[in-house]
Formats: structure tokens, C-alpha cells, sequence
């Protein structure tokens, strides 16, 4: 892919940018540590669908939100692997969630200010969208892909490793304290999910020492099961089952 993607560059010219966009590129490119080959990437990786919308533009970020996630779950995987050979898949996929996650990718955003760069309409503008979590965490990605269509696997991950693992070195420490049930929520918010469903199942065990069994449905489907000595418990159990297999359950 990184081949084809210079023979691209060598024969297709380079699509304008705005004028306006021109007028701040060095300044953004400086921020991100990045020098673009073809800018007109790193416009798109900043328009959100409500300034596309409003100007009649038929671009947003949105499908280069799609492939930056994949290749930052490549990127984070590999370093991840890597760095933790002692380490199973369990492990290494709670890891994994801490770094990708939306609220991380928004603090990520937020270090390198991204938000003032964002084109949004002027009604999201009014409303304080440019500080939207969910929004910062869409751009970081999108950028992410940016870079990768632009100059390959290399520069992508060299970026992440940058503004996103070295953001966290603490990640290992954070494992005991992750929030899988806020996670599951937030991704399912972002993907239009729903709210997930928590039901408990069954309950053993004496009544001074029960053990609850809980199912967690996401958009009518149960996808992930988890047992604790208390409901709060038992819900991140099986929140951090829904997140190890998601792929299974939404592989489409």
C-alpha cells in the first residue's frame, strides 16, 4: 500500500486547498510535526460534516476517521507487542483500549490545541463543538489517516507513537483503575449504538456474600457476560468482555 500510495503521488497532481486553509497550513503542519506532501489531506483529516454541509462541500473527515482508527489500532498493537513480550492478549488488549480510547484521543487534541484548526459551521461553532470530546477524538483520527495516506505506515506510526503513547507512559499503571463501562458506553455512543443494557442474569451464594451474573446487550444483541461480587462489578466484568470481543459481535 505505502508502494502504490508514491506511485499515486507521482502521477496525480496535488488537489488545491482553500485559501483560506492555505493561509494557516505551516502553522498547523508545525504543530502536528508533519510536512504534507499533498495538503489538501490534511484539510479534508479538519472539515467536519458541518462546515462541509454548510459550504457545499462534499468532503468531510469522516472516512478518514474510519481508516485512522484502524490503523491506530495497528499501530498501538504492534508497539504494544513489541514492548510487552511477557504479556498475554488479555492483557495487551486492556492496554490497547486505555490508549485508544475516545476521552484519551481528546486529551491528545486538546496538547496540540486542534481544536482551533477544526472547520466547523458557525452554528457548531456558537454551540462549543470545537471542544467537543467526541469530535476532538474523530479529527485525531482522521489525521492519523491523513498521514498514513500522505506518507505511509512509517510516518503514521512514528506520529502516534509521538502524540499518543508517549502522551501516556503511565498506561500499564492505569489498568487496575480503567473504566470498561464508561468505555463500552462512549464507543457505542460514538458508533450510534445505543446505550448498552445491563440485566442481571442470576445470583449465587449465600445472602451476606452473593455472586451476581450480568449480561450486557448493545443495540438489542447480548454480546458480553461477567460475574462480581457486587452489580458495579459484575457490569465492568462484562463490559471488559463486550470490548476483548467487539470485533465478533461487529465485525460488519
Amino acid at each position: 500500500m505505502i508502494f502504490l500510495g508514491k506511485i499515486f503521488r507521482k502521477t496525480k497532481p496535488t488537489l488545491p486547498v482553500s485559501e483560506a486553509f492555505a493561509h494557516n497550513l505551516r502553522s498547523i503542519e508545525k504543530t502536528l510535526g508533519y510536512t504534507f506532501n499533498e495538503p489538501h489531506l490534511l484539510e479534508r483529516a479538519l472539515t467536519h460534516s458541518s462546515f462541509a454541509s454548510q459550504n457545499n462541500i462534499k468532503y468531510s473527515y469522516e472516512r478518514l476517521e474510519f481508516l485512522g482508527d484502524a490503523v491506530l489500532q495497528l499501530v498501538v498493537s504492534d508497539y504494544l507487542f513489541k514492548t510487552h513480550l511477557h504479556l498475554n492478549e488479555g492483557t495487551l488488549t486492556k492496554y490497547r483500549t486505555i490508549l485508544v480510547n475516545g476521552s484519551y484521543l481528546a486529551e491528545c487534541a486538546t496538547r496540540l490545541d486542534l481544536g482551533r484548526w477544526i472547520l466547523l459551521s458557525e452554528s457548531s461553532r456558537r454551540s462549543g463543538q470545537r471542544d467537543n470530546d467526541s469530535i476532538m477524538a474523530d479529527v485525531t483520527e482522521s489525521l492519523i489517516a491523513a498521514i498514513y495516506i500522505d506518507g505511509g505506515y512509517e510516518s503514521a506510526a512514528n506520529w502516534v507513537k509521538i502524540h499518543v503513547i508517549a502522551g501516556k507512559p503511565n498506561y500499564a499503571a492505569e489498568l487496575q483503575s480503567f473504566n470498561h463501562k464508561g468505555q463500552l458506553a462512549e464507543k457505542c455512543q460514538r458508533l450510534k449504538l445505543g446505550t448498552p443494557h445491563y440485566e442481571v442474569t442470576k445470583t449465587t451464594g449465600p445472602d451476606h456474600d452473593p455472586l451476581y451474573m450480568i449480561e450486557v446487550s448493545v443495540d438489542g444483541t447480548v454480546v458480553g457476560f461477567g460475574e462480581g461480587r457486587n452489580k458495579k462489578e459484575a457490569s465492568q466484568h462484562a463490559s471488559e468482555d463486550t470490548l476483548k470481543n467487539w470485533d465478533i459481535h461487529f465485525s460488519s
